[in-house]
């Protein structure tokens, strides 16, 4: 019988956050998958409470992920893609610009 309180199945903190060279990887992705979501809501003139009701997201948890501060998850993730119109694959086109645009190589 489990002890009142605590799950059997808690497992702590994931590692991931203690590898150094993971955890900055992690930050860099982040940043470029908000500059990318960001130009993406930009070239449709949309403000940012306006995509977040389209997609069932919070405005300011949108303008977390646009920060690169928040981890999406991968619902998170197919409902920007749904609500941009664009594959899922493309909200992580290799792109150094701010405007969203993929570069050409």
């Amino acid at each position: 019988m489990a002890t009142k309180g605590k799950s059997p199945h808690a497992h702590g903190p994931s590692e991931i956050w203690s590898r150094d060279g993971v955890a900055r990887a992690i930050a860099r992705e982040q940043k470029r998958l908000g500059k990318r979501i960001r130009a993406l809501r930009q070239e449709r003139g949309l403000t940012q409470e306006q995509a977040a009701e389209t997609m069932g997201l919070h405005p300011k948890y949108l303008t977390r992920l646009e920060q690169g501060s928040a981890n999406a998850t991968l619902g998170t993730l197919v409902a920007v893609s749904v609500a941009f119109k664009v594959k899922l694959r493309d909200l992580f086109t290799e792109d150094d610009s701010d405007t969203g645009k993929p570069e050409k190589g």
